[in-house]
């Protein structure tokens, strides 16, 4: 295995697009269409697909600057479904933080999913990340990875 993050370019956008959860999980994330069009208009953050070696295992949207908050968030992050199961999760999270270690102002890396996302809390602790026992407006569990 050989996780690397490159940024979307147009040449990519439709390659990430193509790229989808399981159907029992489609209600959990966001489509990658949607997460292009979300960085489109929120230019702080910059979508990247998760290659393993020359193919496009997922995608992940993350700021490329601190918020107001002082945090640095993952916005997005999915596997395709052909390819989970495999590890390349979690080491695409670890290429997140070490990206974002890089970064002097970054102190906490947060992430949100929804409540009944077992896989997904289960993921993001496994690589570091903790309950900051806050939730979003909308009901997310919210977790944070300190640096």
């Amino acid at each position: 295995m050989n996780i690397q993050l490159h940024k979307i370019t147009p040449e990519l956008e439709q390659e990430c697009t193509q790229l989808s959860v399981s159907a029992g999980q489609l209600d959990l994330v966001a489509s990658n269409a949607d997460s292009l069009v979300h960085a489109v208009n929120e230019p702080t953050s910059v979508p990247y697909g998760i290659f393993n070696e020359e193919e496009m295992v997922g995608f992940v949207l993350f700021d490329n600057e601190r918020y107001t908050d002082g945090y640095y968030w993952i916005l997005r992050f999915m596997i395709d479904g052909r390819f989970q199961g495999k590890g390349y999760g979690r080491s695409a999270i670890k290429e997140v933080i070490k990206m974002l270690r890089t970064r002097e102002d970054c102190t906490q890396i947060r992430v949100s999913h929804i409540p009944h996302n077992l896989t997904a809390n289960k993921l993001y602790k496994d690589v570091g990340f903790i309950d900051t026992g806050e939730l979003e407006d909308n009901g997310d569990i919210i977790l944070g990875y300190s640096m």
